[in-house]
């Protein structure tokens, strides 16, 4: 079953509810398997919803129900995380044409995570970034990473379709130390 996937800039209320419970129901398990909060607070995803600095991919089943939800900003300076002189720093070019986007999270219904949801909303970004020739940076959790090759799976993907280079670009681990 296909997904019909849209870009929008900015979310009513009534649409960001929507696509809460969604959010809530595919990060939830991330509260406890990542040492980086991966869970935005309520007024943080509305916040998000309503910025027009990023693209947001919705994407809805045959019935009009939220299945799916990427965020895109195409500001690097909407990412309280990132850091944007890093990428100006390192992709000069594409950081002068306003070219150098993040990736904030992707999910699709964990029920519709086996059907074409997800590489569904992947195509439809994909596309959207061959476009506009842009640098698409992205974080994985280890957790992502390592139960789902989520990051191989997706350069693979990638490798396939476009002419892109993957690269990782940075590394953040996270260590306790316990006193006994």
């Amino acid at each position: 079953m296909r997904a019909d996937v849209t870009f929008e800039t900015a979310l009513t209320a009534d649409v960001a509810e929507a696509f809460w419970g969604l959010y809530l129901e595919a990060f939830e398990p991330l509260r406890t398997r990542a040492a980086a909060r991966h869970v935005l607070h309520r007024d943080e995803f509305d916040e998000e919803m309503a910025d027009p600095r990023v693209l947001k991919l919705l994407a809805h089943d045959p019935h009009g129900r939220p299945v799916g939800l990427t965020t895109l900003a195409t500001d690097l300076a909407a990412v309280p995380w990132v850091s944007p002189e890093f990428f100006a720093a390192r992709y000069p070019e594409h950081a002068a044409r306003g070219a150098v986007w993040y990736v904030g999270f992707t999910l699709a219904h964990p029920g519709r995570r086996a059907t074409r949801t997800f590489m569904d909303m992947i195509d439809a970004l994909v596309a959207h970034l061959a476009e506009h020739r842009v640098v698409c940076a992205y974080d994985v959790s280890r957790f992502n990473d390592d139960s789902l090759h989520f990051a191989d799976n997706l350069r693979r993907r990638l490798e396939r379709t476009q002419d892109v280079t993957v690269e990782s670009v940075d590394r953040q681990t996270y260590y306790a130390t316990t006193f006994h």
